[in-house]
C-alpha cells in the first residue's frame, strides 16, 4: 500500500509513527526548513517562552499538491490536512499550519482535485482533514470525489469551554467518482 500525505506540514497529525510505514509513505510539503523562531516569535501572550515548541517541516520530497510529479494511479491512500483559511501567514497558527486565503483555496484546490484522482487508484481513498465550518466549501471544490463518513474530532479538555468550541477537525473519507 502506497500513501502520500499531499500537505504534511510538520507532520503533526501522526504523532511520529509515520516513520513506521517506511517506505509505503511519501510526504510532500511546498515549504521545508526550521520554522521554530519564527513561530516562537509569534505566540500569543502569556505562552511561556520556556514551552517553545521546535516546527521543523521536512518533507520528502519538495512539491506542490497542484503539480505532483508523480505517475497516474500508484497511490493507495492520499491523506490531506490543508492550511488553515483566513489565518495570518504571520501569526503563530499561520507558521505552524500555513494559511491560505480564499482565493489561494479554491485555486489551490481545483488543481489538487485533478492532480489526486489522477494519482489515486481506482479503488484508493482520499482522507481530508478539515474545520466544520469549510465542510461544505471542500466537499464542493473536490468533485471528484464522493465524501462519506465523516469523523468529528474532539479538542483535549481544558482547551474551549463551550461545547461548540471543542469540536474540531471533521476528517472526510471520499472515494473517485466513477467518471473520473
Amino acid at each position: 500500500m502506497l500513501i502520500l500525505d499531499a500537505c504534511v506540514g510538520a507532520a503533526n497529525i501522526y504523532y511520529n509513527r509515520e516513520r513506521l510505514l517506511k517506505d509505503d509513505f511519501i510526504s510532500i510539503d511546498i515549504r521545508k526548513g526550521d520554522f521554530t523562531e519564527e513561530y516562537n516569535k509569534y505566540r500569543p501572550i502569556g505562552k511561556s517562552a520556556i514551552s517553545k515548541e521546535n516546527i521543523i517541516i521536512k518533507p520528502i520530497i519538495l512539491a506542490n499538491m497542484k503539480y505532483l510529479p508523480f505517475k497516474e494511479k500508484i497511490f493507495d491512500v492520499i491523506i490531506c490536512d490543508p492550511p488553515h483559511l483566513n489565518i495570518s501567514k504571520n501569526t503563530f497558527m499561520g507558521v505552524k499550519y500555513g494559511s491560505w486565503n480564499k482565493n489561494e483555496r479554491t485555486a489551490t484546490i481545483y488543481r489538487a482535485n485533478m492532480e489526486f484522482a489522477r494519482v489515486l487508484k481506482d479503488n484508493g481513498m482520499l482522507i481530508l482533514k478539515i474545520l466544520p465550518e469549510v465542510k461544505d466549501n471542500y466537499e464542493s471544490l473536490f468533485t471528484n470525489f464522493i465524501f462519506y463518513l465523516p469523523i468529528q474530532t474532539i479538542r483535549d479538555r481544558g482547551c474551549m469551554s463551550s461545547k461548540e468550541a471543542k469540536l474540531a477537525a471533521i476528517w472526510l473519507i471520499g472515494i473517485k467518482k466513477d467518471n473520473v
